[in-house]
C-alpha cells in the first residue's frame, strides 16, 4: 500500500489528507467527494465499471444526494475517527465546476472571449456549450455591456438557464477552479494564505423565479461554478438582503411574490441587473405583477420565457415594453400600428387587402424586435430529442353523465345563452341578449353565464362529482349550488351516496368516462412495467385521480403547486428508482424545471387547459431529457352522442 499527502484549500480550511488505494467492493462504505459542495461525503458503492480506456470508476450512492460516479482512485476509506479531516482537499482538477464525467464535451475545454475588456466564458463551462447557447450568452453579454434589456425566449429544454449563468460566470470573472474559492474567502483568510486582495468593483445580480423553480436555479448556480448566492425567501431573507447591501452576494434569488411584499427594500440595492424567468407572466399592463417589476429599480432587464405570446399581441407589448421600455411606442400606437392589422389579417373572413397589410405589419415587427428578442427552437437539437409517438384517445359519456350534461343543457340560464342572438320577443328589432333578455333573474349577465356554464360542462365532462360545493371556489359557490340543486334534483342518489361515502364514489369510474378508460390505460401500463405521469390542469380532479388510485390500491406520488420545494427531488428521485412507483399525479400548472423524470416513457394529458402551450410546456418541462425511451403522449377529450 502506499500513502501520500495531499495539501489544498476548501471553504475556510486548510487541511492534510492522507489517501488511501485498495481494492474495493460492491456495498462497501466509502467517503467520495459530493458534487453539491466538494467536500467527502459518506456514500455506499453500488456498483464498479471501467472506461473504454481501461480505467475504473465507482458508482456511489450518497444520503443526500444523487449518485455520481467517480473514479475509483478519489475515493477513501470510512475511519473509525471521524475528525476534520473528513471536509478534504481534492487536487485542481477535483475543484472544476462543472464537472459531468458522463457527459462527451462538445466543445474542446477553452475559455469563450465575450470582449475586448477580459470578459469570457471560463472554460469549464464553455466545453459543455453548444454553438448556439454561447451564442445566447454573447447576446446578454452585449445588452448588459450596453446597459439596456433584453428577451431571450429560447423553446424549453435549449438551456436558458444554462446561457445565463455562462453570462454571470463571465461578467463576475469566474474561472470555475480554486481560485474563485479562495476569491470567496473572507479578507482576513486571503491574507492568512498571503492571496492578493482584487479590487474588482461588487457586483449583484438578481434573479426573480416563481417559487417552484427558485431552488433549482440555486442548484444549478451550484452546479455550473462558485457563485455565492442568496435566497431571499423564508425567515432569513432580512439578513440576506443585510448581507447583500454589504457586498457579500453575487447572484439573489426571490420569487415574484417577495418582491411584490418587500419592492421597497429591493429598491435599496443597486443591482447590476434584474434577470426574471417565465417573463410571460408580465403580460397584463394592469396586473400587481407588472406594476411590480415596472417599479424595481434596475436599467438592465432580461427576460426569459419560451413563449412570450400566448394569447394575443398585447401580451407580447407588455413584456417587451418591460424589458425594453418603449420600444414598440405606447400600448395604443402598437394596437394601431401592429396588433390590429395583424389579427385582422388573421380572421378566416380576412380580405385580401387585410391579409397583405397583416404581413406586412408582421415583418415590421420582426424587424424592429430582432436586436431586442433572440428565440431559437427545438429544431436545434431535433436529433437529441426523445421519440414521441401521440395518440389521440376518445372518450365517451358514461349513462350517468350523459344524464347530468342534458339537464345541464336544460337549465333556464343554458337556454338563455343559446337563444341570446335570436331577435327579442317585444319586436323592437334587437338581440335578446341587448333588449329584454340582457341578465338572468340573479342579474348575471349572458357574458359571465356563457364562461360560467362551459366551465360547468366540462366539469361535468371530466367528473360529475366536480359539481359539487365542496369542489368549488368561493367565488363559484353560490352560482354552482343553484345548479346543482336543479341539476341534482333528479339524481337524489348520488347526491346523498356522494355525501356519505365520498371516497368511494369519486373513485369509481362508472361515473365518468375519462375514469374508465384510464383504468384500462392504467391496467396496461401496468402490465407492461411502464412509468406513467398522469397530467391534470384542475387541483380538484387531480384529487379524484388520488383518490382512485388509492382504492386501486396503485403505489403512486403526487406533485403539485402545494409540494414543498424540498420534497419534489425527493418525490423525482422515488419515481424514477422504485419500480414498484409506476404512477406521479401532476398538476399541469405545478411549475417545477429542471424535475427531470428520465424513469418515465408515458404521459397521459387528463384534462386539458384552455391553452394548448400550457399543456406542451408541462410535458416538455418534465420529459426533454429523456433519451431511450419511446414517450406515448395520450390526449383524453371527452366527447357526447347527445
Amino acid at each position: 500500500m502506499k500513502y501520500f499527502v495531499r495539501l489544498a484549500i476548501l471553504s475556510l480550511c486548510v487541511v492534510f489528507f492522507f489517501f488511501f488505494i485498495g481494492n474495493w467492493h460492491i456495498g462497501e462504505k466509502c467517503l467520495a467527494p459530493c458534487l453539491e459542495n466538494g467536500k467527502l461525503h459518506e456514500g455506499t458503492i453500488s456498483s464498479i465499471e471501467k472506461d473504454k480506456n481501461g480505467k475504473l470508476f465507482a458508482v456511489v450512492s450518497f444520503l443526500e444526494f444523487e449518485e455520481r460516479k467517480i473514479l475509483i482512485t478519489k475515493l477513501c476509506r470510512v475511519k473509525a475517527s471521524r475528525g476534520p479531516w473528513k471536509s478534504l482537499i481534492f487536487d485542481d482538477s477535483d475543484l472544476e465546476k462543472p464537472y459531468f464525467p458522463d457527459r462527451n464535451l462538445p466543445s474542446p475545454a477553452v475559455a469563450f472571449k465575450l470582449s475586448d475588456n477580459g470578459d469570457f466564458i471560463p472554460y469549464t463551462i464553455n466545453r459543455y456549450l453548444r454553438d448556439y447557447q454561447r451564442e445566447g450568452a454573447q447576446f446578454l453579454y452585449g445588452h448588459y455591456a450596453n446597459k439596456r434589456g433584453c428577451i431571450l425566449g429560447d423553446d424549453m429544454g435549449l438551456g436558458k438557464t444554462i446561457q445565463v449563468i455562462s453570462f454571470l460566470a463571465a461578467v463576475l470573472h469566474k474561472k470555475g477552479t480554486r481560485e474563485d474559492i479562495e476569491n470567496n474567502m473572507p479578507e482576513f483568510l486571503l491574507r492568512t494564505v498571503k492571496k492578493e486582495l482584487k479590487s474588482n468593483p461588487k457586483k449583484t445580480f438578481l434573479i426573480v423565479a416563481p417559487l417552484s423553480v427558485l431552488y433549482n436555479w440555486k442548484d444549478e448556480l451550484d452546479t455550473w461554478g462558485y457563485f455565492k448566492v442568496s435566497v431571499l425567501h423564508g425567515s432569513k431573507k432580512d439578513d440576506d438582503l443585510s448581507r447583500i447591501k454589504q457586498g457579500k452576494c453575487e447572484v439573489a434569488l426571490t420569487t415574484y411574490e417577495i418582491l411584490r411584499l418587500h419592492l421597497d427594500e429591493f429598491n435599496s440595492v443597486e443591482w447590476s441587473a434584474v434577470i426574471v424567468d417565465e417573463a410571460h407572466r408580465i403580460k397584463n399592463p394592469k396586473a400587481q405583477i407588472t406594476q411590480t417589476m415596472k417599479s424595481l429599480k434596475c436599467s438592465v432587464r432580461i427576460g426569459l420565457t419560451g413563449t412570450i405570446l400566448q394569447n394575443n399581441m398585447k401580451e407580447l407589448w407588455c413584456v417587451m415594453d418591460w424589458a425594453v421600455p418603449g420600444l414598440l411606442g405606447t400600448r395604443v400606437h402598437f394596437k394601431k400600428k401592429f396588433s390590429d392589422p395583424v389579427e385582422h389579417g388573421q380572421r378566416h373572413t380576412a380580405t385580401k387587402r387585410e391579409l397583405a397589410t397583416g404581413r406586412k405589419a408582421m415583418v415590421m415587427l420582426a424587424r424592429k424586435m430582432s436586436g431586442w428578442f433572440l428565440r431559437r427552437t427545438k429544431a436545434l437539437i431535433s436529433d437529441q430529442l426523445p421519440k414521441k409517438e401521440d395518440r389521440m384517445v376518445y372518450c365517451s359519456l358514461t349513462e350517468f353523465q350523459k344524464a347530468v350534461y342534458q339537464a345541464v343543457l336544460e337549465t333556464e340560464d343554458v337556454s338563455l345563452v343559446l337563444q341570446a342572438g335570436e331577435p327579442c320577443n317585444c319586436n323592437s328589432g334587437q338581440k335578446r341578449k341587448n333588449c329584454c333578455y340582457k341578465v338572468n333573474a340573479y342579474g348575471e349577465t349572458i357574458k359571465s353565464l356563457r364562461f360560467s356554464y362551459l366551465t360547468i360542462l366540462q366539469k361535468v365532462a371530466n367528473h360529475a362529482a366536480l359539481l359539487q360545493t365542496d369542489n368549488t371556489s368561493k367565488q363559484q359557490e353560490a352560482h354552482i349550488k343553484r345548479v346543482c340543486s336543479q341539476v341534482f334534483s333528479s339524481f337524489p342518489d348520488f347526491v346523498q351516496l356522494s355525501k356519505d361515502a365520498a371516497f368511494e364514489t369519486i373513485s369509481d369510474p362508472k361515473y365518468s368516462g375519462k375514469m374508465k378508460v384510464l383504468q384500462q390505460l392504467l391496467n396496461h401500463f401496468r402490465k407492461n412495467k411502464d412509468k406513467v405521469l398522469l397530467f391534470s390542469f384542475s387541483t380538484k380532479l387531480l384529487d379524484v385521480l388520488e383518490q382512485y388510485c388509492m382504492a386501486s390500491g396503485l403505489d403512486y406520488r403526487r406533485l403539485d403547486g402545494n409540494t414543498k420545494s424540498e420534497d419534489r427531488l425527493r418525490i423525482v428521485r422515488e419515481f424514477n428508482s422504485v419500480q414498484e412507483i409506476n404512477i406521479c399525479l401532476v398538476s399541469t400548472m405545478a411549475g417545477g424545471l429542471g424535475l427531470n423524470f428520465v424513469g418515465a416513457n408515458v404521459v397521459i394529458l387528463f384534462d386539458p387547459t384552455w391553452n394548448p402551450a400550457n399543456d406542451l410546456q408541462a410535458i416538455d418541462r418534465y420529459t426533454l431529457k429523456i433519451q431511450t425511451l419511446i414517450l406515448v403522449v395520450l390526449f383524453t377529450v371527452t366527447v357526447s352522442d347527445l
